[in-house]
């Protein structure tokens, strides 16, 4: 645990020093990523707001994504990721928007199986998405998809 708290630390600290904001949106991880985010003192300096929209609905809603599209993938794709990146940057005008899509497990569906998530981040360069298959139970991948959307924010933010 002690490497991922430095990694945090760093990525906040970096996010002080390039005075930039970040916020995010989740789905399946629930607002772990943003508690990950708020771990660190001074985050309240970077750290603008998140979003936990765990519905189809709360995604159409909020961030005015249409409910055919979310239905025909269940909310789950590096589109819909990449969408909710850019929405959360746009609404929270933050330099950086970040966001976590996917199925926890312990199920999936019939093309997409538990443990598939996609992660974004939106700059103002762009938006970069990953997809990631991650195994283990639903607390796991939770953890684990968080800590990678981490990882992609702090490689974005570095360059």
């Amino acid at each position: 645990m002690l490497g991922k708290m430095r990694k945090l630390e760093k990525l906040i600290k970096t996010l002080q020093i390039k005075k930039l904001k970040i916020a995010t949106v989740e789905s399946a991880t629930a607002g772990y990523a943003s508690y990950l985010l708020t771990k660190v003192p001074g985050a309240s300096k970077v750290f603008m707001g998140g979003f936990v929209v765990y519905s189809l609905e709360s995604k159409a809603h909020f961030f005015n994504l249409p409910l055919p599209i979310l239905r025909k993938t269940q909310g789950v794709s590096a589109e819909i990721a990449l969408a909710l990146a850019r929405g959360v940057r746009k609404l929270l005008k933050t330099d950086l928007g970040a966001s976590i899509v996917g199925f926890a497990g312990p199920f999936g569906t019939n093309k997409v199986p538990a443990g598939t998530i996609f992660i974004a981040v939106s700059d103002k360069n762009g938006a970069f998405a990953k997809k990631l298959s991650i195994k283990g139970s639903r607390d796991t991948v939770r953890k684990k998809a968080s800590y990678r959307l981490i990882e992609l924010i702090y490689s974005r933010v570095t360059g």
